[in-house]
């Protein structure tokens, strides 16, 4: 997915199929037509791995941010459904992935979207560049839409990233820090960097940040330090303006820069992620601008659809009658995800398995706590179902536990 801004027209959006199966063999001869490499770029509307544009928003409403739900689409195996940012609309909007489709638009009055992305739990985080940082639910209708300053000295935010703990990093490029912020324990940590840091990407656990200088920077998140920080030269070749990163997965960080390409070409430089130094460079076209995801790897991972826990309850113990009452559980569903309470009662732990499995609640669509209808004595098995439908949006349980009542002495 690419963005077109269009500051005095109105933005588009562009599909590229990532993979030679997902091409569409439009004149139907047998064959795929497409580019091979900048020496062979096929016009506008021959090539069968580009798919036609969309226009976005209204006129000079211009598109930054960009981000992909991770929703599996109709056929199943689709990377998910596109959100674009309008800087100068205040809003976003979302593109059916399969269809290529507006949906929905969803306004965020007085905030300009410049960069965003998902969390593994399905919520689109944004930053304006003015220090505020937006957190979109997609899954309420409308959708819910939250915002607050970021506590930085300085304005000017410009990159962002999420890890797989849905930790968010910001960079702030004009006052040389990142930041990262935990929904978890709604606080932010911030650290002083190189100056300029500029695109910010997520390998795993490490945090990588590219500065306009033609340097990259390793970070630690857990706790939020520096571990390194080197120059992207290579043979000789120094790129400026490095604006994007991106791991691929595959053990390398990729640093897009306007510069260093020579004339007015920009370089991707290639950076072995283990032992931290480049190790190849591509010249680029003229002046790239990177803003947003350029290697898909956000995109990467994915949960499994669906697991289960259980556990028994004693209650009061063998000689004393429990009065089951309630079930307490604190849990997200996400985006796309659903969590699933049942439990089953015998006489000891020994009859469990020939009981059967009885509702007690869901979540999303129930409230906890959930009364329990089961008779008095005995033993309790609760078991808990977790769904997701999507690559992303899974659910998530804190904790679950049992409330019984034991009679006291008479």
């Amino acid at each position: 997915w690419i963005a077109n801004r269009a500051f005095e027209g109105v933005a588009s959006v562009i599909r590229i199929a990532g993979d030679p199966t997902r091409c569409e063999d439009r004149d139907r001869d047998g064959a795929v037509r497409t580019s091979s490499g900048p020496t062979d770029v096929l016009t506008w509307g021959q090539d069968e791995c580009v798919f036609a544009s969309l226009d976005v928003g209204a006129e000079r409403e211009v598109a930054r941010a960009l981000a992909i739900d991770g929703d599996r689409g109709l056929d199943g195996a689709s990377g998910g459904n596109a959100w674009v940012g309008l800087h100068d609309g205040h809003a976003f909007v979302e593109i059916d992935g399969a269809r290529g489709v507006v949906l929905r638009r969803v306004e965020t009055p007085g905030f300009s979207p410049y960069a965003a992305a998902f969390d593994p739990w399905g919520m689109l985080w944004a930053i304006e560049r003015d220090g505020v940082l937006l957190r979109i639910d997609p899954s309420t209708e409308p959708p819910t839409v939250t915002s607050r300053e970021v506590p930085l000295g300085c304005w000017l935010l410009y990159g962002l990233a999420v890890d797989r703990e849905g930790r968010v990093a910001m960079t702030g490029f004009s006052c040389d820090r990142v930041t990262v912020y935990d929904p978890w324990t709604d606080a932010f940590t911030t650290l002083p960097t190189a100056p300029s840091p500029r695109g910010a990407a997520f390998d795993g656990a490490t945090l990588w940040v590219g500065h306009s200088d033609g340097t990259l920077s390793r970070l630690s998140v857990s706790p939020l330090r520096v571990e390194a920080h080197f120059p992207l030269d290579l043979d000789g070749t120094r790129p400026l303006e490095t604006v994007g990163v991106g791991a691929d997965g595959a053990g390398h960080v990729w640093a897009i820069s306007s510069q260093g390409g020579g004339g007015l070409a920009g370089l991707a430089t290639r950076v072995d992620a283990v032992r931290g130094v480049p190790d190849a460079q591509v010249v680029l076209g003229t002046a790239p601008h990177v803003q947003g995801d350029p290697t898909g790897g956000q995109r990467l991972g994915e949960f499994v659809p669906e697991g289960r826990a259980q556990h028994v309850f004693g209650g009061c113990g063998a000689e004393v009658p429990t009065r089951w009452q309630r079930l307490h559980v604190e849990a997200l569903p996400g985006t796309h995800g659903t969590v699933t309470i049942d439990a089953r009662h015998a006489a000891e732990a020994a009859g469990l398995p020939a009981a059967p499995w009885r509702p007690v609640g869901m979540l999303p669509g129930g409230t906890a706590p959930f009364d329990l209808a089961v008779p008095v004595g005995g033993v309790l098995e609760v078991r808990v179902s977790l769904s997701v439908g999507a690559r992303i949006g899974a659910p998530r349980v804190a904790r679950i536990g049992v409330e019984w009542a034991c009679p006291g002495p008479e």
